[in-house]
Formats: structure tokens, sequence, C-alpha cells
């Protein structure tokens, strides 16, 4: 009775996770400078509409010059039309200690994250199809340094 339970436990694991797969994209910023000129698109393509939690991910350095960055982000959509936000994303606390991870000269951040930021981004996807998420910088300088890789993280709502 015990084996047969684990083996459906098992099963119904293996079955419920087919559902929306995660998606998860880097990329280099050449030089580590990331230019207002130079937005980065991600093209994901849905095949499962619904909700999906989104994370935009960082790499960067000591050498980031600000606390923050502003990153807008535009959703064009498999119909052609498009939806923007801005995003404020904390980089160092008040005492100019980095959040996220640290790997080697360079910190990981993902934003958000519930323990720093306190909510979730979730994208609604309503039909199947083409989606292109870009991310481009939004602060006031155009050559921003310190910043190695951007990406995204997209995740099923269950």
């Amino acid at each position: 009775m015990i084996r047969k339970f684990f083996i459906y436990l098992s099963i119904s694991i293996v079955f419920s996770s087919c559902g929306r797969q995660p998606y998860q994209k880097f990329e280099k910023v050449d030089n580590k400078i990331w230019n207002y000129t130079s937005p980065q698109p991600f093209v994901v393509e849905i095949k499962d509409p619904g909700s999906y939690r989104l994370h935009v991910q960082l790499r960067y350095s000591q050498d980031y010059p600000y606390s923050n960055i502003w990153v807008g982000l535009t959703e064009k959509k498999p119909d052609n039309s498009e939806e923007k936000i801005r995003l404020n994303i904390p980089l160092f606390d008040v005492q100019g200690k980095p959040y996220g991870s640290f790997a080697g000269k360079f910190f990981d951040r993902s934003y958000p994250d519930a323990e720093v930021d306190g909510k979730d981004l979730t994208l609604s996807f309503s039909k199947a199809g083409q989606y292109t998420l870009t991310l481009q910088h939004n602060m006031r300088i155009d050559a921003l340094a310190g910043i190695s890789e951007i990406g995204i993280r997209l995740k099923g709502v269950q």
C-alpha cells in the first residue's frame, strides 16, 4: 500500500511539473559597459499562456558608480503591441554592501528578491506565441560602467 502511494506521488510530481517550463537567459555586456543605445532583447516562445514570474538578472562589480539602476522593460506581444514598465533595482544598501550573491569580483542580483524587495513581478501572457522582452537601462548617462551581464528568468505561476 505504501509502495503504491509513493509510485503515485512520484508520477504526480513528474506530470505536474510538465506545465509551464522556466526560461532563463543571460547576455554579456561588451567591455562591461552597458550603453543606453544597446537595449538587450530576449525572445521567448510562450507555449502555455498564463501568469509568469519575471526576474531581471544583473551581474555587476564594485566599479558600478551608483546604489541602484533604473531599467526599462518593454514587452512586445505576438500582435506587435507593446507594454512598458520602469524598474528601480537597488544594487547596494546604504552602507555600500551589495545585494545578491558574490561570485569572484562580481555580484549577482535577481530582482525582485522576496527577502530584499518584498514583492513579485508577474507578467500575464494571454495567448501562445513569440514575445520579446527587452531590457534597457534608464540612467542619466549613456555608458554605464560595471555591468557585465544582464538577463531574465521566467517561471510559470502555479
